[in-house]
């Protein structure tokens, strides 16, 4: 059963991503293309990600300084972005992997889960017979803290707890740290934490990357599962990490 987790009126993501990745040669770069009038609508801008090399010929030196060299280049299209006007969404295709970033407010997890199941059913034609080797969510919450004296008032997770009077010695300026929990078969979750001191506040990144590595054939409803398991392990890693003083922040 799937649980009713409370709805926060300001929630503190800055950033939340979709991520599925597939064999290399699954499918053809170009056949993204056939869509491109349709993600325009949501994404008006697109540029190209372009890679290249240069093979040097045999007998080609390079001496110190600038100079000329002969030899061989190889350039090619390795993926297509399309973007918002204010480039606060985006969606990369790739021949081995599709990628959402959305770094405009969150409204929720509905609207999110929505929109990325609607970008894939647009794309859906090229992805059938597709073997999906990871499916991701990541969220990067952000916290303007005035003070930072004692990190356990914040938070539930630490590196440690027993520092005298339950406070720090010393002024704290940086604070970070990286977890990587087994969730289950196949599925695990990556969690970092800093802490940056700036003139006036302390800024407090909570990021949860939840990542499902089993193979599926691709399918819209079965993806659509595993976001919601994947947010579940999500929203259990946030609020389980949150203290009530922080959570009043999100109220």
């Amino acid at each position: 059963m799937v649980t009713k987790w409370k709805n926060l009126s300001n929630p503190p993501v800055v950033t939340a991503i979709f991520q599925l990745k597939y064999d290399s040669g699954s499918i053809r770069l170009d056949e993204f293309l056939k869509f491109d009038t349709v993600l325009k609508r949501e994404f008006p801008n697109r540029s190209e990600n372009i890679e290249s090399s240069l093979s040097l010929l045999p007998s080609t030196r390079i001496p110190f300084g600038k100079a000329q060299v002969s030899g061989v280049t190889d350039t090619r299209r390795t993926g297509y972005v399309y973007f918002t006007t204010d480039q606060k969404e985006k969606l990369t295709l790739s021949e081995t992997e599709i990628t959402y970033t959305k770094e405009s407010p969150y409204t929720g997890w509905d609207s999110f889960k929505d929109f990325v199941l609607k970008m894939l059913q647009t794309l859906s034609s090229v992805l059938e017979g597709v073997t999906i080797q990871r499916t991701s969510i990541r969220f990067i919450n952000q916290f303007n803290l005035l003070e930072f004296d004692d990190p356990t008032e914040y938070f539930n997770t630490q590196i440690t707890s027993s520092v005298a009077d339950s406070s720090m010695p010393y002024p704290l300026l940086k604070y970070g740290f990286r977890m990587t929990f087994d969730v289950a078969e196949g599925i695990y979750s990556i969690v970092n934490q800093n802490a940056d001191h700036l003139t006036d506040r302390f800024i407090y990144i909570f990021d949860i990357d939840v990542l499902d590595r089993n193979n599926i054939l691709f399918d819209v409803n079965s993806i659509g599962e595993i976001l919601e398991n994947l947010r579940e392990i999500k929203n259990k890693i946030f609020f389980g990490n949150l203290t009530n003083k922080t959570l009043e922040l999100c109220s």
